[in-house]
């Protein structure tokens, strides 16, 4: 596939031209860091749902989960990337690209690529949240790429690291109920052996059956609404408001059923 080609297909998933050419420059980033570090990093997040698991959700970060202890130093991600992604940049008329880093610590670090004092995309590295099980570490080739591929998490383990990031967030976000829901309409599930990992958070963080119900409860118009609006295709949103998003709660209720039934 041509640029043109590679944008097209997020066009025709209803993402804003923007939209799309940010995620064509998601892709370069991802096949860049995998290619100079084929081994080190694990794809998750908002990202790789709209990648490889067909996500209306339009998602800035490009997460990337660290199987080694220390991070490559920030300056060669830059490098790399930039080599990758500028010269595509400049086709789309993003003119000179510039990269910030807004955060870093130990086990976390973030980047910005901006364009005209505009952050177009978020590179984030990190640590937190643990090793991704082995076997749910799966090769990929991001489509209409070359044949280079990435690693990802499967849609089984992404659903598990949704329903323990819905459960455990301070601020509760939109955002993780709407892709639970989706990685349910994708055939995700919690496998017996992931049930079991998600019983260990539950009982690890002292979470009864009334404080998931409440948690659920509260996934309402008015917060769905200021934050999936934003995000979300016309059409897609606008089916769920006439709803009243009940399909997301129902979802959240269907993976969480074995912890609100018993308790």
């Amino acid at each position: 596939m041509n640029l043109q080609d590679r944008t097209q297909k997020y066009l025709d998933r209803r993402f804003q031209q923007n939209e799309a050419e940010v995620l064509v420059l998601i892709e370069e980033t991802a096949l860049a860091v995998f290619e100079a570090f084929p081994d080190r990093f694990v794809l998750f997040g908002g990202a790789t749902l709209v990648l490889f698991y067909e996500s209306p959700r339009f998602s800035r970060d490009l997460d990337l989960l660290a199987s080694v202890t220390a991070f490559p130093p920030s300056d060669k991600i830059q490098s790399l990337v930039r080599h990758r992604i500028q010269p595509i940049a400049e086709t789309f008329g993003l003119g000179h690209l510039e990269f910030r880093k807004d955060k870093e610590s130990s086990d976390f670090v973030k980047q910005w690529v901006i364009a005209n004092d505009k952050p177009l995309f978020s590179i984030d590295l990190t640590r937190i949240g643990g090793n991704v099980l082995e076997s749910q570490v799966l090769k990929k080739n991001i489509p209409g790429t070359n044949a280079q591929t990435v690693l990802t998490a499967s849609a089984n383990y992404l659903l598990l690291q949704k329903c323990e990031v819905f459960l455990d967030r301070r601020h509760l976000k939109a955002r993780d109920a709407f892709d639970i829901h989706l990685l349910l309409s994708q055939g995700a599930l919690l496998t017996t052996n992931l049930k079991a990992h998600l019983e260990d958070f539950i009982m690890m963080k002292d979470l009864d059956r009334e404080f998931i119900q409440s948690r659920i409860e509260r996934i309402d118009s008015k917060l769905c609404t200021v934050e999936l609006r934003p995000v979300l295709p016309y059409a897609v949103f606008e089916e769920l408001a006439q709803k009243g998003f009940e399909p997301i709660r129902q979802s959240l209720r269907t993976v969480l059923s074995q912890w609100i039934e018993e308790g």
